[in-house]
């Protein structure tokens, strides 16, 4: 990771986040991450271990992410909307053995041995990512990353000064893919005071905002609330949407309501991470995946990806899409030859926004 760590040292006095009425700094971000890396490495060692992570603090949560990272042990973001039983039931899942979450970094009291899965992270001397499917078509599945793999996707990101809206959280692939964007190119993450529309368009006012990556859900719901006629969004150069399928009318209504704004349509999955693509246009649903990092084909009306990104396994459920030559069979209906663009039903799986 040394070479993140350059990246955020040439950052040092841009702003890296702003949050709850504090503008941290990356110098101040960097700064973080040092001292969780070593409250963590002296406790944890280097035995391969899961720390799961379940802060309030958006900018805090990150910085862990980043520090687990440093000290190659494995992540385990928890959402702190979630129920105890919830994260308890997860944290069991996946043999956690630290907790980091508001009232310090503390050691489980039951030993738990590790997932064999988790043998195939200790041989590449790597760090790992355990991340949650929602769980809309059957029992959530706990995904195993190569952390080091997944944040290498973001080397060529080159430097901007955006100002971002973080509105889905780590443990999400799109709000993880939204984050390491902006931080890496040296951008500023903006999180509003609540995931409300209303509250989302003051941010988008007061710190003018100019990227937004969003569900169509949520974007629907700007809309009913009326943010663009109660709040100056003329800052908006980018609305980013992804995470569900995108109804064709909503996407008119976007466009009318925002004439002046790009919008980007964001495609990726839990199991490989976000994927780059083009659109048709801007008022299309059709797209092109123009990614050096990835491989794709559509067999029997499926997509399939193939990545160094792809997670090493799921923790609790059959490997079956899972291909011994690295392929990911999506589940996404497509339609689309060769390097035509492609058109698909996102329903089966998780894309990414951001």
């Amino acid at each position: 990771m040394d070479w993140i760590d350059q990246r955020f040292v040439g950052y040092q006095d841009r702003v890296a986040c702003f949050e709850s009425g504090h503008a941290w700094t990356y110098k101040e971000f960097s700064e973080r991450i040092n001292h969780l890396a070593d409250e963590m490495g002296s406790v944890a060692g280097t035995e391969p271990s899961v720390i799961a992570v379940c802060l309030n603090s958006v900018f805090m949560s990150l910085a862990a992410l980043f520090a687990i990272g440093r000290i190659r042990q494995i992540a385990l973001p928890l959402s702190p909307a979630m129920s105890l039983a919830e994260r308890e039931d997860r944290q069991q899942l996946t043999r956690a053995s630290f907790v980091l979450d508001e009232n310090g970094f503390q050691r489980q009291t039951t030993a738990r041995s590790m997932p064999k899965l988790i043998d195939r992270l200790s041989g590449r001397a790597h760090a790992g990512l355990i991340l949650f499917s929602s769980g809309t078509s059957g029992e959530p599945k706990a995904m195993l990353h190569d952390l080091d793999e997944l944040l290498k996707r973001y080397r060529k990101v080159q430097s901007r000064a955006d100002r971002t809206v973080q509105l889905l959280l780590a443990e999400h692939i799109g709000g993880l893919d939204s984050a390491l964007r902006t931080l890496l190119s040296g951008s500023t993450l903006i999180v509003p005071e609540t995931k409300t529309p209303l509250s989302v368009g003051k941010a988008i006012e007061l710190h003018r905002v100019n990227v937004l990556p969003a569900s169509p859900t949520f974007l629907n719901l700007m809309l009913m609330s009326q943010v663009a006629e109660k709040f100056d969004c003329s800052s908006l150069e980018v609305i980013a949407y992804g995470a569900e399928p995108m109804p064709a009318s909503l996407l008119k209504r976007l466009i009318k309501t925002f004439p002046h704004v790009q919008m980007q349509q964001k495609f990726g999955t839990s199991e490989t991470g976000a994927i780059r693509v083009k659109s048709q246009s801007g008022d299309s649903l059709y797209f092109r995946i123009e990614d050096a990092d990835v491989e794709w084909r559509v067999l029997d009306g499926e997509l399939w990806l193939k990545t160094d990104s792809r997670i090493l396994g799921y923790l609790n459920a059959e490997d079956a899409s899972l291909e011994a030559d690295g392929w990911y069979r999506t589940g996404d209906l497509a339609r689309g030859q060769g390097r035509e663009r492609v058109h698909l039903n996102s329903s089966l799986c998780e894309t990414a926004s951001g």
